[in-house]
C-alpha cells in the first residue's frame, strides 16, 4: 500500500462538486465537469494512490495522447500517464493537490500543460501555475526529478497565442534548477514544420501525430536531471 495521504479518498466523487478555489492570480484551481471527469478521475486517481508509480507523465491531452511505447523511452521505470484531455493548468494543479502527498516513491515526472489556458490567461499566470504544479510534485517527492516541457507551437494561425506561448516559454526556462529540468519542446517542432500549410507532425492545430511524438520524445531524451 502506498504511503500517499489517504484522507478524503472516500469522498472523491463529492469533491467534484465543490466550488473551484481561485488562486492568487485569475487561474481557477478545481476539476472540470466535462469528460473525462468524473469517471476517469475516480479510477485514475485511485490507481495512482495504490500504485505509487516511480515515473509519471502529467498534463492535458498532449500528454494523454503520448504513445505508450514512446513514453517508456523517457523513463527508467514504467510510467503512469496522468494526462486528461481538456485540462488547464488549474485543473492539473487540483488533481496533483488531491492525489499527491508525503511519502511518494516518485522518482521522475514529466509535465506538459498550458495550451488550454491560452484563450483566458496571461503568460505570467500560465507560467505561475505550471511552477506551482512542479512545486507541489516536488513537495510530495523531494528527491524526484521534474522535467518541464515548454508549450508546443500551435497551427491555428493565432498570432496572439503564438506570442503568448513564447512569453510563457521564456518564463519556464528561468525556472530550471536542481531537481527541475526545463526542455525546449517548442523549437524542434517549430523548425520541422513549414510556416504555412499542413505539417506531418500535427493531426490538427494542437495535437501531434505519431511522427510528432517521435520528434518530441527524441528532444526530451531521458526525463531525468543531471
Amino acid at each position: 500500500m502506498s504511503r500517499i495521504i489517504k484522507a478524503g479518498w472516500a469522498g472523491v466523487a463529492t469533491l467534484l462538486a465543490f466550488l473551484a478555489v481561485p488562486a492568487q492570480s485569475d487561474t481557477t484551481i478545481g476539476p472540470r465537469t466535462q469528460p473525462p471527469y468524473p469517471d476517469w478521475l475516480t479510477t485514475r486517481m485511485e490507481t495512482l494512490r495504490h500504485q505509487d508509480p516511480k515515473a509519471m507523465l502529467l498534463g492535458d491531452s498532449l500528454i494523454a495522447g503520448w504513445p505508450p511505447d514512446l513514453a517508456r523511452r523517457l523513463f527508467d521505470a514504467e510510467p503512469m500517464n496522468f494526462g486528461a484531455g481538456g485540462d488547464t493548468t488549474g485543473n492539473l494543479l487540483w488533481r496533483v493537490r488531491q492525489s499527491f502527498g508525503p511519502g511518494m516513491g516518485l522518482r521522475s515526472a514529466l509535465i506538459l500543460v498550458g495550451t488550454n489556458d491560452l484563450p483566458n490567461r496571461s503568460a505570467a499566470e500560465i507560467a505561475g501555475s505550471i511552477e506551482a504544479i512542479a512545486t507541489d510534485v516536488k513537495r510530495s517527492a523531494p528527491s524526484a526529478c521534474v522535467t518541464l516541457l515548454t508549450l508546443l507551437p500551435r497551427h491555428d494561425g493565432n498570432a496572439a497565442f503564438a506570442e503568448r506561448i513564447m512569453d510563457v516559454n521564456r518564463r519556464l526556462a528561468a525556472l530550471a534548477g536542481p531537481g527541475l529540468r526545463v526542455v525546449d519542446a517548442n523549437t524542434p517542432l517549430r523548425d520541422a514544420c513549414p510556416a504555412e500549410g499542413a505539417c506531418p507532425l500535427y493531426k490538427d492545430p494542437v495535437h501531434l501525430t505519431r511522427a510528432g511524438y517521435e520528434r518530441l520524445t527524441a528532444a526530451v531524451g531521458k526525463a531525468g536531471c543531471e
